[in-house]
């Protein structure tokens, strides 16, 4: 948006860092890798659970020989295995059948993943003597890709944060593969005690950065912005079902971007501000579900909890590279210039200036939204809050400019 549909330029300083060269080119496994941290969150597990998964499912593929498509779909299998637990709302057009592994084929979907991962992660609670769900499928009707999750899934239970690997790798080899046999078959299980009897799997699992080990060794070629744009779209997707508010993530997108162009940021700053409003809720998949839902005012704790989410986001965000500053922008979404927000009481010249586009789109389609609490706001509603909190609660530029961004662009 310019000056051509009557903006003047909006004078506004800018920090050091808060700029961006825009959207970065990666691949998918760049941003699964790090994102599928969130679907830990949402299955409470630590972050890098999935990461894990997935390491040790290519390794089992690795010692195997398994053909290089077969070791990448393992890789996206694994890091979206459990993805269905944050899921709540399936669209009509997705079959329930299958419980939290149909969702999360759904969100391999969204990510732009194909029918093979898709079947798969279905899959993943299938059993090779057949006494497994949803399907009853046995031996080879079940995909190699789902059972090596499944071999991977067993050990990564046995590996959690602030376990001694030596006493992981004692409890791992006390079983043996005839006892895994029953569920994965006995060349998956042969393959998984083999390489729990060399030395680096052990390693990797402890590693720092699991998931850069992982990407590195992914030969996936393709690396594009659309590819950041396609995965922060599904991550929204996903956390609009967590929070049952379907297309929330991508109204917000949608008008972020547009007073972004009605600031006069470049372009390359509004297509940084479109992404991360995309994925500045990845971390609501923490937040307990109660809380979420809880038809009256939080108590003090169950606030504190659901302020930590911009502070995962921004964690999760951060690991992607190229993603940094964006992660900067998505931490300070619910910073007040009257220095009254969170997480650090930011007052308004510390405030990034996209976190202040993110937060005056974001509480336009929050207020239009019905809450446990309340009933959805009118257009008008919430457009004269906003403006009366300009100043407080919203950047009085962004805030002034919003009645007019709506009425032009017709979002509302």
């Amino acid at each position: 948006m310019t000056d051509e549909i009557g903006f003047a330029p909006v004078s506004m300083s800018r920090k050091p860092g808060e700029q961006t060269d825009g959207v970065p080119s990666l691949r998918r496994i760049d941003l699964l890798a790090r994102l599928s941290g969130a679907f830990d969150l949402a299955e409470g597990q630590d972050i890098g659970h999935s990461a894990r998964v997935a390491q040790v499912a290519d390794a089992i593929a690795k010692r195997m020989g398994l053909h290089s498509d077969v070791r990448e779909r393992t890789r996206h299998v694994a890091l979206l295995h459990d993805s269905g637990v944050a899921v709540r709302d399936l669209p009509s057009s997705v079959a329930p059948e299958g419980g939290h592994t149909a969702a999360g084929a759904w969100v391999a979907e969204l990510m732009g993943l194909d029918a093979e991962v898709q079947h798969a992660i279905r899959c993943t609670h299938e059993r090779w003597d057949g006494a497994g769900r949803p399907f009853e499928f046995s031996m080879r009707q079940i995909p190699l890709e789902s059972l090596l999750v499944s071999a991977a899934h067993w050990i990564s239970d046995i590996v959690v944060p602030g376990a001694h690997p030596l006493r992981a790798r004692a409890t791992a080899l006390a079983s043996s593969p005839a006892q895994l046999s029953p569920a994965v078959g006995g060349q998956v299980a042969e393959a998984l005690f083999e390489e729990l009897r060399s030395d680096a799997i052990w390693m990797s699992l402890w590693q720092d950065d699991l998931p850069a080990a992982m990407v590195a060794e992914s030969d996936e070629g393709e690396a594009s912005p659309s590819i950041v744009v396609e995965i922060a779209s599904g991550v929204g997707a996903v956390v609009d079902s967590a929070t049952r508010e379907h297309g929330r993530a991508a109204n917000t997108a949608t008008l972020a971007r547009l007073l972004a162009g009605a600031m006069q940021l470049s372009e390359a700053e509004t297509d940084a501000v479109e992404v991360a409003a995309l994925l500045m809720d990845i971390g609501n998949l923490g937040v307990p579900r109660h809380i979420l839902d809880k038809p009256a005012i939080l108590s003090i704790d169950e606030m504190e909890a659901m302020r930590r989410h911009p502070g995962w986001s921004a964690q999760l965000i951060e690991q992607v590279p190229g993603l940094e500053v964006i992660s900067t922008w998505v931490q300070s979404h619910h910073e007040r210039p009257d220095g009254r927000g969170y997480p650090e009481m930011l007052e308004r010249d510390e405030i990034p200036i996209p976190s202040r586009i993110l937060a005056v789109a974001d509480a336009y389609w929050a207020l239009r939204a019905a809450r446990p609490y309340r009933q959805a706001l009118s257009h008008k509603e919430a457009v004269g809050l906003i403006v009366d909190e300009a100043g407080g609660q919203f950047d009085p530029d962004v805030a002034d400019i919003l009645p007019t961004v709506l009425e032009l662009d017709r979002v509302a």
